[in-house]
């Protein structure tokens, strides 16, 4: 019984090994809408193909009041005869996850970010929010990410 749980084990170590080699992250498409425009302004939201197998995403917005209490909604789908809900469905308070991070999900998706815009500071924030040249690493992501289209939709909500 010991030696088919080894085996196993092995035979699911090795296909991991050979699963990394094929993966391939691209984003597709990427909306921005903007509800207060008193508030924000959008300057630039777009993906640029730099590439065969790199698409850069590109977002430069303005904000024209200072921002204290921002809560980010986050919700991950997976296509499967039109995009379902899939596993993830959080809410994580911007400002107090910039002073200490305590969401491990909101975490690697700050890490992924991190490196190509700045939000490097706590609250509150004004001015130029930008993000620029960013692209899916495959070294921050988790490895055990099934195959097939995904879509994030991140929500960003001043509360008063």
């Amino acid at each position: 019984m010991r030696i088919n749980f080894i085996l196993v084990l092995l035979q699911l170590i090795l296909l991991n090994l050979n699963y990394h080699d094929a993966v391939e992250f691209k984003f597709t498409n990427f909306v921005c809408e903007n509800y207060n425009e008193s508030w924000v302004t959008l300057n630039e939201c777009r993906l640029r193909a730099v590439s065969r197998n790199r698409t850069i995403m590109n977002f430069n917005a303005t904000l024209r009041h200072s921002l204290n209490n921002i809560v980010i909604q986050a919700q991950m789908f997976r296509k499967a005869n039109g995009y379902k809900p899939w596993l993830y469905k959080i809410e994580v308070d911007a400002c107090r996850f910039l002073k200490k991070p305590y969401n491990p999900l909101a975490i690697i998706v700050f890490k992924l970010f991190k490196d190509f815009c700045n939000f490097n500071h706590t609250c509150p924030y004004e001015g130029p929010i930008l993000v620029k040249g960013f692209y899916l690493r495959l070294s921050i992501l988790p490895h055990n990410i099934p195959t097939g289209d995904y879509l994030v939709i991140l929500k960003w909500v001043q509360h008063t």
